[in-house]
């Protein structure tokens, strides 16, 4: 987008500032006036008022529509907090989670710790990109942080681990929120051009923080407890709230949307459609859940609520397309060719990657027997890979301005390493462990940035708030799905396993002792063939991951090649108010 410069007709194209005279009544702006006499064809373009300098929200210079200099560094700052929070939420509880178990003696809960964020996180999604559009990004985000405070300290306090999964529900609340407000401040303060490379210093920051997020959880768990790994959000969390209220200065909303009243913003908000859709995503995960554990999958229980979820996913689409652009999600955004091939993209890529680094602690600390701390040492590989990979693609896709080929490089590459990690045995050796999951890191991280800057390229800025929620929901969704998936996978084989093992072992023994536990309870003897049953469990989950990878194919090779470098959904706009002003000064 250029810069605009102090004439009205540079300004963003959300917040117009010329208006041609007649067409409120039905003249066009080819109606013809009469000077001295004379018929004369003029254009009159009228200026609406505009605020003064000392009076922008955004405590900019008038003609200066991106921050600069030490005010611009410190938003950045603030956002790259934002990300570590998000990051180490994410992160740090997976190597925590053997040791969950063991607390509240309990295998059964090991994918909710995760599905109940993820749940909380997509539900809400399509309300913050609405409620970001309609009402101050600052109130908005300060909210969303608040909700993140909260999850957290509910989580480190945790007396069950029904409180806990109630903890990392409101703390996915809040993630939301703060992933989408991060990504439009991001929007609102630099160029299209340029946000390629910023993306790819979030990715950086964000692979670093994981790197972190499991290390750290590891060592936190092994000395202090595992409650300190959700201790530890609540100084970050505190941060980023004051970071916010001292540096961002929003810009001033729409003409449509700042003339609205509070009670027309709220209806905006669909808060049917989102009861709806958090309903049926209740149904769903209830359903994965349960299948194959607590009741067969062709019990009443689960069949019913996978037939409640499809009435309410219809009821959902039923009302996005009766609402149009009110809708929680404006059909006519998602129907675009590359908001759909992002959100596949970007769905299969976060569902593949977060079952394996879900299940590669898992794998190391029951299977190998290593302790909290070295499991977090080992997924370096897979973590530094995959900063490595972000950094290289938001930095290519500025210099070549395509985002499409490093999409389709990893969706090569990701299968090839799930299906290398697939050989993991019980002896397997370290350098194995380094380079297959430093290649499957790699190419998650390759592909992390693209379907974010595609949205951002054939999108107008006003547009973008609502297709990232978009995008964000599926990155939120795929991993909550396939995760559950994953649970199901893992926990039938394990019961299976066991009970042929030893007949009194099986899905009870699931429900009451952690993986530690199982291998502790049986005889010696038998100690080593239950390690062989969790691994070849383990082992199954990762043949999703090939499933998974594999299915991206159908987002890169879909996806519009367009340069961030040549093209600006917003360039259109722009050039036509400049018309409109050179033939006024005619």
């Amino acid at each position: 987008m250029a810069t605009p410069t102090a004439t009205a007709a540079e300004h963003p194209p959300e917040h117009p500032t010329t208006r041609i005279s007649g067409e409120a009544d039905g003249n066009g702006p080819d109606a013809s006036t009469t000077s001295s006499g004379n018929d004369t064809h003029e254009t009159t373009v009228e200026k609406i008022p505009e605020p003064a300098v000392d009076e922008r929200p955004d405590g900019l210079p008038e003609g200066s529509q991106y921050p600069t200099g030490l005010k611009f560094w410190l938003l950045m700052f603030n956002l790259g907090a934002v990300i570590i929070l998000g990051a180490i939420d994410m992160s740090i509880v997976a190597t925590a989670v053997p040791s969950i178990t063991d607390h509240f003696h309990t295998v059964a809960d090991i994918g909710w710790y995760s599905i109940a964020f993820r749940l909380s996180q997509c539900a809400c999604q399509f309300l913050y990109g609405k409620a970001y559009k309609l009402f101050p990004i600052k109130r908005v985000f300060l909210l969303a942080n608040g909700f993140s405070f909260l999850g957290s300290l509910l989580c480190a306090t945790a007396v069950s681990s029904s409180m806990l999964i109630v903890g990392r529900a409101v703390a996915g609340v809040g993630t939301a929120g703060l992933d989408a407000g991060a990504f439009i401040m991001l929007v609102q303060s630099t160029p299209l051009r340029k946000r390629p490379t910023f993306l790819g210093l979030w990715a950086a920051i964000e692979g670093i923080s994981t790197i972190l997020g499991p290390v750290l959880g590891g060592a936190i768990t092994q000395t202090i407890g595992w409650r300190w790994c959700f201790y530890i959000s609540l100084p970050i969390g505190g941060a980023t709230l004051l970071l916010t209220i001292l540096c961002f200065s929003e810009t001033s909303k729409a003409v449509d949307v700042a003339r609205l009243t509070f009670q027309e913003k709220f209806w905006q908000l669909d808060i049917v459609s989102n009861l709806i859709l958090v309903s049926a995503l209740t149904c769903l995960f209830l359903a994965f859940s349960w299948a194959g554990t607590k009741y067969p999958w062709r019990s009443t229980r689960v069949i019913g609520l996978v037939t409640t979820f499809g009435v309410l996913a219809a009821a959902f689409i039923y009302n996005q397309f009766r609402r149009g652009d009110a809708a929680a999600l404006p059909i006519r955004i998602v129907k675009r060719r590359t908001v759909i091939a992002s959100l596949v993209f970007v769905t299969f890529l976060n569902s593949a990657g977060n079952v394996l680094e879900y299940y590669l602690p898992i794998y190391y600390q029951a299977v190998r027997g290593y302790t909290p701390a070295q499991s977090g040492l080992l997924m370096l590989p897979i973590l530094i890979a995959a900063t490595i990979g972000a950094i290289g693609s938001g930095i290519g896709t500025s210099v070549c301005g395509y985002y499409a080929p490093f999409m389709i490089f990893a969706s090569v590459t990701m299968p090839i390493a799930a299906g290398l990690i697939t050989t993991f045995k019980i002896n397997t050796g370290l350098a194995k462990f380094i380079v297959y999951t430093g290649l499957s890191g790699f190419g998650y991280g390759v592909g992390s940035a693209g379907p974010s800057v595609a949205i951002q390229t054939v999108l107008s800025d006003g547009d973008v708030p609502v297709g990232l929620s978009v995008l964000i929901f599926g990155a939120a969704f795929g991993p909550a799905v396939a995760i559950a998936v994953a649970q199901v996978i893992f926990t039938n084989q394990l019961s299976k396993y066991l009970h042929t093992l030893l007949p009194e072992l099986g899905g009870a023994s699931l429900d009451s002792n952690g993986l530690a536990e199982l291998v502790t309870q049986v005889p010696p003897a038998k100690s080593q063939e239950v390690l062989q049953g969790i691994d070849k469990s383990v082992t199954h989950t990762w043949y999703l991951v090939i499933a998974l990878a594999l299915a991206m194919f159908f987002g890169s090779l879909s996806i519009e090649w367009r340069s961030v470098k040549k093209e600006d959904p917003n360039q259109g706009t722009e050039s036509s108010t400049q018309t409109l002003e050179l033939a006024n000064q005619e």
